[in-house]
């Protein structure tokens, strides 16, 4: 520096020897020299790893001096000046080629073993990072000292500046399939004209290894067929409306005469070396379909990636297809690259078009081909670009309602592979392969089964009115398990009698009479069966329960006359809800009937003639309930109806009482409910089978009118008649537990055993699991003894996840620091929900207890990273950093909610655009908001709000 001084020098370019100056840098660098523009110039750098064709990315943060003015400023500390004026010079000005890791392994050894700060290189790092690379490319983290500061080696054009150094041999991708077979590409578009321009520009530069392209264009809303047609070797098919996904490829395949079909969407990028490697893929030894990996997918084909830009990526998927890794065996592929053959496509049939615009066909596509026995691969050699969902984002129907219109299909169409146990799960359910049984595969099951409905010879009664909505569900149901289905009409106006038909159903008309008794006797008239059945239409037969009653029919002792079903209430979910005993299936004898206007019984008539009842084993479930307001409204006016018709025909019967309070009940008319019920308990004999549902009913009416003494003593004495009834028991301890009396509560809990014996009994079976072992908990809480509290919260989360056990049991464990049992419950919840909210709630609490707010908030930013497409964990981060005020770290974090289908990041958002007064953005924000869940009240008062606002802005300006 003082021996330039004192020459009289001024600007000093000061590279080091493995930098190489582009002539655009040296050229801007030159004229700010003649400009005086700044006393130090630094400068980007691209640092270059093993060759000239690989750059480290990101780009380094270091912006090293290279120009200088020597009389101006003072050497600090190697490449560091002070003094002066300073600029940054950006990378659009040129760029500073740093070869520092470029060079043989004898250069990178000298260089790690000489250097100054060689103690504080990485362990193995010459080893685990620098050999390993080279078969490795997708590794990452690779600096020698501080590993994150080099991202990943992207491969690159070798820079014109860099030409003359020597680079490795071209690693362009041969195929070794002879002879190359004939590939049909068949694409499906509906918009998105630069996706699609991209997509088929990569086509363009493969046509040799293409037998066709054809692309189906769906009725876009846009100029992109005229786009398409430009390209001359597509052969585009415009529909004239807009089937979706499914049909779309379904038109195309038709049209298509290749053996390879390659079902590919429109926002994808298709090298060379990925086709290469998926028909390899493909004609190997028994492979039907495969998948590429990608940047952007679920399943098993996402993968990283080592570029930032499509102009690079011919080359990265040479160096992919160059990788040593075999092909993955796998259940489920994504359909944005599906390469399937034709035979297999043939033999199982195309994509099923009841998917409409997408979501799920692909699941179904492939679970059809290992259904028939074809085996699936990733491709692990192949990578295919993938945009991401451009499509249906595009669509007016977000992703989001697809999901959850569609997945009901799938699982539906296939809950009898399911069910029957041929095969462990659907294509998609779970990461582990699928396991089929074949001895149970439904089509063999389901000729055994009609074997065993002829012996068992039982006819099905229902009656019916205006069931359209549940009818089809409940006869599919039960059709095989029937020798004979009556269905006796009593006046549909809607299509219910047509459903009956056309699902085998015998159809008789009978005029309505007011009395549910009548009709069902008028369906028995017909049955030819030597066993009756009945159900609901709003009910549902299990596969598993239609075996069971073949099973006791056929097995039945003489002296059975008759079985016990009971219907299981669903609407609460598994483990939880009213189990309601009923005698369902019975001997077509003569005497038999029913008998009641309403909630008409059969058993009187069983036991009239002294036949035995016994317990089936199956359960039939009551899922298609009418809970709508009018819905439940009209009910009301029918069954008052009919009760008071009832009490004028049987005054006093003690089964007309018990369903007048139990109505009442049910009304919320406690105190006309305890009048009925004392009137039917004096009436009734200790034995009926609704006795024990008063006592039930009157302490429960009691409890709604704060009455817990006299709801105890109904209690006790219904007690007193049934120690063992676990309902009074439930009861009981929920009372006590109001009143404070936790160790009488604690041993009415215990007192709650398994099982309801052979008695009639109608009630919540959860208060025999979980529900009766969480209340246990809090209990013993309350009494002091944390450690039994957590056994009993244990028990109630053994079966399922009781949110009200997990949360009370977490925050219970973190008041006591039992932080193991904290990290129990937190990781129960992940392995039971996912990536939900509740998951990532417990982790930031967790975390926050052990570490405070700031470890909370790392803990939450972590649960986003580990699944980053979630929206659970980034809803709650979202949730957090609004709490805090820090409104523009929430943004971004609510803008990718949104385009996940979630309402409530569309709501803040929205919030925020009206906070700052960007009225017309906001409304945008509310009414996508309200797309996503109609239901959500305050979304509709805030649009309603900023209609106002802008109307209101709209008359300021006139």
């Amino acid at each position: 520096m003082a021996t330039l001084r004192s020459a009289g020098h001024g600007f000093v370019f000061i590279p080091d020897t493995d930098e190489v100056i582009s002539p655009e840098l040296l050229e801007s660098l030159r004229r700010l020299a003649d400009a005086d523009a700044a006393d130090t110039v630094r400068v980007h750098m691209d640092t270059y790893w093993k060759s000239a064709e690989y750059v480290i990315r990101p780009r380094e943060r270091l912006t090293p001096i290279l120009l200088l003015h020597c009389q101006r400023v003072e050497h600090e500390y190697i490449r560091e000046y002070v003094g002066g004026r300073s600029l940054v010079l950006g990378p659009e000005h040129g760029i500073l080629h740093h070869l520092s890791y470029a060079g043989p392994d004898q250069r990178i050894v000298r260089k790690i073993t000489t250097w100054g700060h060689r103690n504080e290189l990485v362990p193995d790092w010459f080893d685990n990072v620098w050999r390993r690379w080279d078969q490795d490319k997708l590794l990452r983290n690779l600096h020698p000292t501080h590993p994150q500061a080099y991202g990943f080696a992207e491969r690159i054009h070798v820079p014109n500046v860099l030409s003359d150094i020597r680079v490795d041999p071209s690693r362009q991708v041969v195929s070794s399939v002879n002879p190359w077979p004939k590939v049909s590409v068949v694409i499906p578009v509906y918009g998105g004209k630069e996706d699609v321009q991209l997509c088929l520009h990569s086509l363009g530069l493969i046509t040799d290894l293409l037998h066709e392209v054809i692309v189906v264009d769906d009725k876009s809303p846009d100029d992109t067929p005229e786009a398409i047609a430009n390209y001359d070797f597509v052969h585009l098919i415009r529909s004239e409306q807009n089937f979706g996904f499914s049909k779309s490829c379904n038109i195309g395949f038709k049209e298509s005469t290749g053996e390879l079909v390659l079902f590919l969407n429109s926002d994808t990028v298709l090298p060379r070396a990925g086709l290469i490697r998926l028909v390899e893929s493909i004609m190997g030894p028994q492979a039907s379909a495969v998948g590429p990996l990608t940047n952007n997918s679920g399943y098993h084909q996402p993968t990283t990636v080592t570029f930032t830009s499509l102009v690079n990526l011919e080359l990265f998927a040479e160096d992919f297809a160059n990788r040593a890794i075999d092909d993955l065996e796998v259940d489920m592929l994504v359909g944005f690259c599906l390469l399937i053959k034709r035979s297999a496509l043939d033999e199982v049939g195309a994509f099923d078009e009841r998917f409409g615009r997408g979501m799920f066909e692909d699941n179904d596509l492939c679970y059809r081909l290992r259904r028939a026995g074809h085996r699936l691969l990733v491709s692990q050699r192949s990578f295919v670009y993938h945009a991401g969902s451009k499509t249906l984002r595009r669509l007016d129907e977000h992703p989001s309602a697809l999901l959850e219109r569609n997945r009901p299909i799938y699982r539906s169409k296939w809950s009898q592979d399911l069910h029957s146990g041929f095969a462990s799960h659907l294509s998609g359910d779970a990461p582990h392969p699928i396991r089929f049984d074949h001895s149970l595969k439904p089509e063999l099951v389901a000729l055994a089964t009609a074997e065993r409905a002829r012996a068992a010879d039982i006819s099905l009664c229902m009656i019916v009115r205006n069931e359209e909505r549940v009818l089809a569900n409940c006869l599919q149901s039960a059709k095989p398990y029937f020798s004979q289905i009556i269905v006796v009409d009593t006046g549909s106006t809607d299509q219910t009698p047509n459903i009956a038909k056309e699902l085998g159903a015998e159809l008789f008309e009978f005029p309505w009479t007011e009395s549910f008794a009548e009709a069902r006797n008028q369906s028995l008239a017909h049955a030819r069966g030597s066993w009756i059945f009945w159900l609901d239409a709003d009910d549902t037969l299990p596969p598993g329960a239609g075996e069971d009653l073949l099973e006791a029919a056929l097995t039945a002792s003489p002296d059975i006359m008759a079985f016990v079903v009971p219907v299981q209430f669903v609407e609460e979910g598994p483990g939880a809800g009213t189990r309601v005993d009923h005698v369902k299936l019975f001997r077509n004898i003569p005497g038999i009937h029913f008998e009641g206007r309403i909630h008409e019984q059969i058993l009187p008539s069983i036991r009239s003639l002294g036949g035995q009842v016994a317990r089936s084993n199956a359960v039939v479930l009551h899922s298609g309930y009418d809970t709508s307001e009018a819905g439940q409204l009209k009910k009301k006016e029918r069954d008052y109806r009919l009760l008071e018709l009832d009490l004028l025909e049987r005054p006093g019967h003690p089964f007309v009482l018990f369903n007048l309070g139990m109505t009442d009940y049910y009304t919320g008319k406690h105190l006309s409910a305890i009048d009925w019920l004392q009137q039917c308990l004096h009436a009734s004999a200790e034995g009926d089978s609704h006795v024990r549902k008063v006592y039930s009913l009157m302490a429960s009416a009691h409890k709604s009118l704060h009455q817990p003494q006299e709801c105890l003593d109904v209690l006790n004495q219904g007690l007193s008649s049934f120690p063992d009834d676990p309902e009074l028991h439930f009861q009981a301890g929920m009372v006590l537990t109001d009143l404070g009396r936790y160790e009488e509560a604690r041993d009415h809990y215990l007192s709650i055993h398994q099982g309801t014996g052979e008695h009639f009994s109608s009630f919540d079976i959860g208060i025999l699991g979980h529900k009766r072992w969480h209340n246990l908990a809090v209990v013993q809480l309350h009494l002091g003894d944390y450690k039994a509290a957590r056994g009993s919260w244990k028990m109630a989360l053994q079966d399922q996840l009781f949110i009200p056990s997990a949360l009370d049991l977490f925050a219970a464990a973190l008041e006591k620091e039992d932080f193991a049992t904290a990290q129990w419950t937190r990781d129960l919840v992940r392995r039971r929900q996912g990536s939900s909210e509740l998951w990532a709630t417990l982790s930031f609490k967790y975390a926050q207890a052990l570490g405070g707010i700031a470890e909370g908030e790392l803990a939450l930013r972590r649960c986003v990273e580990s699944e980053y497409l979630s929206i659970g964990p980034r809803l709650v981060l979202a949730r957090q950093l609004l709490s805090d005020f820090r409104e523009e770290e929430a943004r971004e974090h609510l803008q990718i909610l949104e385009d996940l289908g979630c309402a409530e990041a569309a709501f803040y958002l929205g919030v925020s655009a009206t906070r700052n007064g960007r009225y017309e953005e906001a409304i945008n924000w509310m009414e996508r908001a309200h797309r996503l869940d109609p239901h959500h009240d305050e979304t509709v008062v805030q649009i309603e709000n900023l209609r106002r606002a802008l109307d209101d802005s709209n008359m300021t300006l006139i």
